[in-house]
């Protein structure tokens, strides 16, 4: 099955729509919205829907129950339920304006952007000099975005929970060497801070172990560099993240480096 017909099973399967609030619960209820239902029978399906979106869905950029090898792709394993709820949240509501948006042209336009295919996806684009060929187009946080805004356009609330639910029980990724930067400098930097450099200890917030609580992620075990891409969003301004803005400002590439390859390290 190529990738436009595997693309166009999963929509027609409702496996990327909730069901709007009044509409009957359909027998096959797992792949379903939850409509107006409420209580555990409202948990149950979302649940199972939750279940069948991170192994038919998730699971391409993610990686299997969230542990993915991929640096450009977050490891969603073990990651704050509500951390990871508020970000769905957040992609959900971009799109809420969008009226003319579909999850088909987020898609079309992720498949243009990130990968370099364009329709009837048969072939990479060889166009010389142009800018959408995957050698050329590595990750890029605004183009990534897209592609989650579709994804979470039209979930709903408690698959939404759900899905961060899961995978916050899922196993966690162990701690690895980083292929670049100085773990014991990070170490310091994350433990201590920069006083010098505006850096306050990351663990004030993040904790000492890098786990994370609430609605602060965790770090710990996270691909150094999707890291290290976060934290130049944040710094840019890309990723509205103003304490995180104000504290990394004056950290330069290696200091980026330094911490990113310390909580990858970390279990």
């Amino acid at each position: 099955m190529n990738i436009k017909m595997k693309v166009l099973a999963l929509l027609a399967s409702g496996l990327l729509f909730g069901i709007p609030a009044g509409t009957a619960l359909a027998e096959d209820s797992g792949t379903k919205g939850v409509g107006n239902f409420t209580g555990a029978h409202v948990d149950k399906i979302a649940k199972e829907r939750a279940g069948k979106l991170a192994g038919q869905w998730c699971q391409a950029c993610h990686g299997r129950n969230g542990q993915g090898t991929n640096p450009i792709f977050p490891i969603l394993a073990a990651q704050s339920a509500e951390y990871l709820q508020a970000q769905l949240q957040s992609f959900h509501n971009l799109t809420q304006d969008d009226i003319d948006v579909t999850h088909e042209t987020y898609y079309e336009r992720w498949i243009r952007n990130i990968t370099g295919w364009r329709k009837p996806y048969t072939a990479y684009v060889h166009a010389e000099g142009d800018e959408y060929k995957y050698d050329n187009a590595p990750r890029n946080e605004e183009r990534a975005w897209d592609f989650m805004k579709g994804v979470a356009r039209d979930l709903d609330e408690p698959t939404m929970k759900a899905l961060a639910e899961y995978y916050s029980k899922q196993p966690a990724v162990a701690g690895r060497p980083a292929a670049a930067g100085d773990v014991a400098r990070g170490k310091v930097m994350f433990e201590e801070g920069d006083p010098a450099k505006g850096l306050l200890a990351c663990q004030m917030c993040h904790g000492p172990d890098g786990h994370g609580q609430g609605p602060i992620p965790r770090l710990a075990g996270q691909h150094a560099d999707y890291v290290v891409v976060q934290l130049k969003a944040i710094q840019s301004g890309a990723r509205a993240v103003d304490q995180m803005q104000a504290l990394i400002a004056n950290l330069d590439e290696n200091d980026l480096a330094a911490v990113a390859a310390y909580v990858q390290s970390l279990n």
